[in-house]
């Protein structure tokens, strides 16, 4: 006569924690993509995931703001050439340039290469609504990184035409000037963001606190940073997009 022995405890145990176990562990978020500080002004640092750091416009001496010491930067874009855009010299050792305007400031140099793993492109606008012929021309850098598009748009001083809006093309975080005065005011700035719909992330800049103010009228989904710094992730969709406010630096 056969008999069965029964399993012993400890396997019987086992076989039920194996039934039992948790699901594996998803990733705590969407890929970080990089981040973005806002060093004042219409400066900002963009630093990729792989470490590739691109300098926007960065201010001189006459704007009023204590330079950053010991930045450095592979790359700096310039909008246009005023004073308070265009000092390459804010980043240590020696930088690639990319210059929006040509050398006499009367057209667009166009960019549209790879540096690293940045893809680059610009659009020729204008400083004014009078097609440059107050301020001169501005140029909007669009920088695509992990999947995402950054658009700079300068000193940009009028909302945009069909044709801009078409080069410009979609947009995920919109830097964009709402202060006033020699560029977008805080309605024209709501009307240029109208007209871009960026899908995630709208950071205002070149502004006072009452020209702010304005621009914040009625809208939602407004965000105070902690820091000048917020990082960038590429997230597929999100139910709003969000305004952030960088504190200034």
């Amino acid at each position: 006569m056969s008999s069965t022995r029964c399993p012993p405890l400890a396997v019987l145990l086992l076989g039920l924690a194996a039934l039992f176990q948790a699901p594996p562990l998803r990733a705590a978020g969407p890929p970080v993509v990089g981040k973005l500080t806002w060093l004042g002004q219409s400066c900002f640092l963009l630093e990729t995931a792989a470490g590739t750091k691109v300098l926007m416009d960065p201010f001189g001496k006459t704007a009023g703001r204590a330079l950053p010491s010991s930045l450095r930067a592979d790359l700096v874009t310039i909008s246009h050439e005023h004073p308070d855009h265009n000092n390459a010299k804010m980043s240590t050792g020696a930088p690639r340039v990319i210059h929006g305007l040509t050398t006499d400031k009367k057209g667009w140099a166009r960019t549209d290469e790879r540096f690293r793993d940045i893809s680059i492109r610009s659009v020729g606008v204008y400083h004014d609504a009078k097609r440059g012929t107050v301020q001169g021309l501005d140029t909007v850098f669009i920088f695509e990184v992990g999947g995402l598009r950054i658009a700079h748009l300068g000193d940009l001083g009028h909302t945009l035409d069909d044709d801009q809006l078409e080069a410009i093309g979609s947009v995920d975080v919109l830097l964009v000037p709402v202060g006033g005065g020699t560029t977008l005011d805080a309605y024209q700035a709501t009307r240029v963001v109208d007209q871009l719909h960026p899908r995630l992330m709208i950071i205002p800049m070149h502004y006072t606190g009452a020209a702010l103010d304005l621009f914040l009228e009625r809208k939602a989904n407004v965000r105070h940073a902690e820091t000048p710094t917020v990082t960038l992730t590429s997230v597929k969709a999100r139910p709003a997009t969000e305004i952030v406010l960088l504190p200034a630096p």
